[in-house]
Parts: C-alpha cells; structure tokens; sequence
C-alpha cells in the first residue's frame, strides 16, 4: 500500500490538523446524548486520534483502526484509554458499537487500492452489522467537484505543501513536508490518491444497506469545502 502518512506527516497532522476530528466529536455527542457514557464507539481512519480523545474524555469507549502506523502510535500515546488498531477497514471485522464514524475522507483513500463504490458499500453493510437500531453512522466522503487546489501550511518546526489534481474521478494529493532536522530541514514527500463517490452513489447505498440518512455541510459550526459532504445516519 505503500508509504502512507510516515513520520514526519504523521506528526505533522497530529500537530496541526486536528480540527476536523474534534468538530466531528461535538456531533457525535449530540448524537448520543445521555447514552454517551460507556457506549463504545468506532473510530475508523483514527489518525493520531482527534476524534478518540475528546470522546475517550466524555466517557465512551473508543476502538480506532488505522493503515499508519506511525499515526497510531501518536494516537496510543495521546488516547491511552483507547483500543487502536492497524488495519484496512475493508478487511476489519468490526466489533458491536453505538456509532461508527470515518472522518477525513477516509473511505475514499486509495491506500487501500479496494476503495471506490463496491468497497462503499461493503463498508456500509458492515456498519449497519456492527450498531443496534437507530444506531448513529458519521462519515464525509470527497465527491467530484473536490476540485484542484493548492495549500501551505506552517508550524513552529515544519511546513507542508498540498497540490491537488482531480481527474477522471480521481483526486491525486501531492504532499511535501518540511520538519525542522537539527540545524537545518527534512523534506520528504507523499502522493495520495482518493477515489471520488458522487453524493447520489453514497446515499443510495446508505440506503441499500440499511440507513435513513441526511447529508451536512460540515460537523458543527465547521463548515467543509465543496466537493466533502457530510452524511450523518441512522440505523432502520
């Protein structure tokens, strides 16, 4: 599957990205109200755990998976009450929980090449296997119109670049990072490759397996660019 956040872009995200992961948390609270405390939660693509910790802290039980692993350690380090897991979520038996949540485009990576509209809907079907009735299922997914784009973003110690290309249903990320070595700079670079679901694709397939959903602008007050809906659903 090759190198898929390493080191150095595992430490940066963990720095300096943990916006979405923490967004997303405050609408799973919402979600489960007074059914949060012990109430285990799946934490699917768990990075370096933003999402984990602030529900690890309101009580939950939280089981991540994660392909990197130099993401997962940052996440044990971070969220030691928390149960990680290296793995594709394509291959993961999920265990029983009360909501199942994949955020940060995790079901379009293509570090699992199985990623595309067959996979979504596998995944979909074994979600709705792992939560109860009414069970809550949150994920956002890039769909066409994601769009080409470029970003730089600076830290106290690193620097990462961003240039995207959207292509025949194909987003291709190329990432460059900087982290500061000593005296002087590490550069070391990543592609990613995302496979693009249009909206209509992934409701109809929440729908097939099982789901009443709704699609969201964002988590929150955190609003998502174009082209990154987010679906919140329940389990019929």
């Amino acid at each position: 599957m090759g190198d898929f956040y390493g080191a150095d872009l595992a430490a940066i995200h963990a720095d300096g990205f943990g916006g979405l992961g923490a967004a997303a948390a405050g609408v799973v609270v919402a979600a489960l109200g007074d059914s949060l405390s012990g109430a285990r939660i799946l934490d699917l693509g768990c990075g370096a755990g933003a999402l984990a910790a602030p529900l690890t802290q309101a009580g939950a039980r939280v089981w991540g998976l994660d392909l990197s692993a130099d993401l997962l350690a940052i996440a044990r380090r971070r969220v030691p009450g928390a149960d990680f897991v290296q793995g594709s979520l394509h291959d993961a038996e999920l265990p029983r929980a009360q909501a199942v949540c994949a955020i940060g485009e995790v079901v379009n990576y293509l570090a699992d090449p199985r990623a595309g509209d067959a996979a979504l809907r596998r995944f979909l079907e074994k979600a709705a296997r792992a939560l109860p009735r009414d069970g809550v299922l949150l994920f956002d997914a890039a769909a066409p119109g994601r769009g080409s784009s470029r970003s730089f973003t600076e830290g106290p110690d690193w620097a990462v670049g961003s240039v995207n290309a959207e292509a025949d249903g194909i987003l291709t990320r190329r990432i460059t990072t900087f982290s500061r070595d000593g005296g002087g700079w590490r550069r070391t670079e990543e592609v990613h490759r995302l496979a693009l679901l249009p909206q209509e694709v992934v409701l109809g397939a929440l729908a097939a397996a099982g789901f009443r959903s709704q699609v969201l602008t964002g988590y929150g007050d955190l609003v998502l660019p174009a082209g990154l809906p987010v679906y919140r659903a329940l389990r019929n």
